[in-house]
C-alpha cells in the first residue's frame, strides 16, 4: 500500500497544473501575460534529486506521454523533453552543491530549459507567431516567477516526502 504514495503524489502534481489554470483567472493581469504552472516538472526534478533519477526519468516519460495526449497536439514533445530535462538537472545537481537554495536555481533552470525548448519546437513547426523577446516578456518571465513561488512554498515539504518515500522503497 505504501508503494502507491509515489504514483499518487505525482498524479496530484500532474493535475495541479491544470487545476491551477482553472482556478486562476486568465484575465488576472488584463490578459497581458501567459502564466504556465510547471508544478509537476518541479516535483519531477525534486524526485530526481531526492528519490531516484532513473525513476524520475521513467515518470517523465510516462507523464510526458500523458501530457502530450491530453494537452498538446504534438505527440512526443513532452514525452522526450521531460526526461531530457530531468537528466540534465540531475547531472547539474551532482556538480553543484545540493542545498535547497542552489537547487532552486537549478530547478528554475530546468523549467526555463523546458519552456525554451518547447517554444523553439513550436516556432519550428509554426504553431506560434511570437518572437523570442515577446516570449521572454509575455510568457517566460511570469512562468518562472509563478514556479519560483511554488518552489519556495513547497520545496521543503516535497523534499521531505521524497526522502520518506525513498526510505519506504528501500525497506
Amino acid at each position: 500500500m505504501k508503494r502507491l504514495y509515489l504514483p499518487l503524489l505525482m498524479i496530484v502534481l500532474f493535475y495541479s497544473d491544470s487545476l491551477f489554470l482553472t482556478v486562476f483567472p486568465e484575465t488576472a493581469f488584463d490578459g497581458k501575460y501567459v502564466i504556465t504552472p510547471r508544478f509537476f516538472v518541479i516535483g519531477l526534478l525534486l524526485m530526481a534529486v531526492f528519490f531516484d533519477r532513473n525513476t524520475a526519468i521513467k515518470y517523465g516519460f510516462l507523464f510526458g506521454f500523458l501530457f502530450d495526449i491530453f494537452y498538446t497536439g504534438i505527440l512526443g514533445a513532452y514525452m522526450f523533453f521531460l526526461p531530457l530535462v530531468v537528466y540534465i538537472v540531475s547531472k547539474l545537481v551532482k556538480v553543484l552543491q545540493n542545498n535547497l537554495f542552489i537547487l532552486g536555481f537549478i530547478v528554475l533552470f530546468g523549467v526555463f530549459l523546458l519552456e525554451l525548448i518547447l517554444f523553439q519546437l513550436n516556432v519550428l513547426i509554426k504553431r506560434t507567431d511570437i518572437d523570442l523577446t515577446q516570449f521572454m516578456s509575455i510568457r517566460l518571465g511570469p512562468t518562472l516567477l509563478l514556479n519560483l513561488i511554488f518552489y519556495i512554498l513547497l520545496a521543503f515539504p516535497l523534499k521531505n516526502a521524497f526522502e520518506k518515500l525513498q526510505r519506504i522503497y528501500n525497506d
